[in-house]
């Protein structure tokens, strides 16, 4: 489905009724806005791993401007602000009040500009295997985790930096680099590049972005006054969104309640569901308000 906000025809899906039988009456469920990580990836990356959600929320998916589904024109009007100003018009559109929003990776990013700046329209936020400022996904704090974590090919993939330089695409950046995203949780290589494939990323917005916009952005200094629901889920053996990283954003949240796995990675939700669809069960029970 696509609405046109903003100047841009943005795509999103609907996964789980909003209203379901429950005896004599249609009981209400929150709504939540899905944020996928990238830049420049798109909303099947959380296809089918986040589909139990939906027996709590209604799931909106969206694809960002310039990527996966969505119009393409222009990657130099994408960021996280805009990105954000998209989703917002987009709940309005659709004619939401109040939602939830769950965001992992850049998308937690998108999630944590969401909190700052629109808060009077969410119940919470969910932020998942985050970072709040460039130098906390710096190059060589990264490599150093990926040389610990990882093989010697991952080492030379990531300190090469060829995906963000043209050297080699998204996918074949993801065929070397996904298991390292992974922990010691659910994992099967297979199924995981199945699903990469089944996305449509924009090289073009991956590289435009980390070299602009995620090379110096910050966004700690806003959410030292958000007064807001905010549940957190990270691994800790995240090699790109580090603990430190989650911390960080987590003391600048006054009240934000962090979950760390053990053994985990940065696809958390993937590899570790029986851990954080009961965390975000709870949320979300705790925080919607009718």
């Amino acid at each position: 489905m696509y609405a046109t906000v903003n100047g841009y025809r943005i795509f999103f899906d609907v996964e789980g009724l909003q209203y379901v039988p429950d005896g004599p009456v249609m009981r209400e469920k929150p709504v939540c806005l899905v944020l996928h990580g990238g830049p420049g990836s798109d909303h099947t990356h959380f296809m089918p791993d986040l589909s139990p959600l939906s027996e709590y929320c209604q799931l909106i998916y969206i694809d960002d401007r310039n990527t996966g589904r969505s119009e393409r024109k222009d990657v130099h009007t994408s960021s996280i602000k805009q990105n954000v100003e998209d989703a917002e018009a987009l709940r309005e559109y659709l004619g939401l009040d109040k939602v939830f929003i769950l965001g992992q990776s850049y998308g937690g990013m998108k999630a944590q500009y969401y909190i700052a700046h629109h808060p009077e329209h969410l119940y919470g936020a969910m932020i998942l295997s985050t970072a709040g400022n460039a130098a906390a996904i710096d190059n060589a704090r990264v490599a150093a985790h990926v040389k610990e974590y990882g093989t010697e090919k991952q080492y030379e993939t990531w300190t090469s930096g060829a995906v963000f330089k043209g050297e080699i695409t998204f996918d074949e950046y993801c065929e070397i680099m996904l298991p390292l995203y992974h922990g010691k949780g659910r994992f099967n290589l297979k199924d995981i590049m199945n699903g990469q494939k089944r996305g449509l990323s924009n090289d073009d917005l991956i590289q435009y972005q980390f070299t602009n916009e995620l090379a110096h952005f910050n966004l700690i200094p806003d959410l030292k006054n958000v007064n807001l629901p905010v549940v957190q889920i990270c691994g800790d053996k995240d090699f790109i969104c580090d603990l430190e990283a989650n911390k960080e954003i987590a003391d600048a949240i006054p009240g934000s309640e962090l979950h760390v796995i053990p053994d985990a990675s940065h696809e958390v939700i993937a590899d570790f569901p029986e851990i954080v669809f009961p965390i975000l069960k709870e949320f979300i029970d705790r925080n919607f308000k009718k």
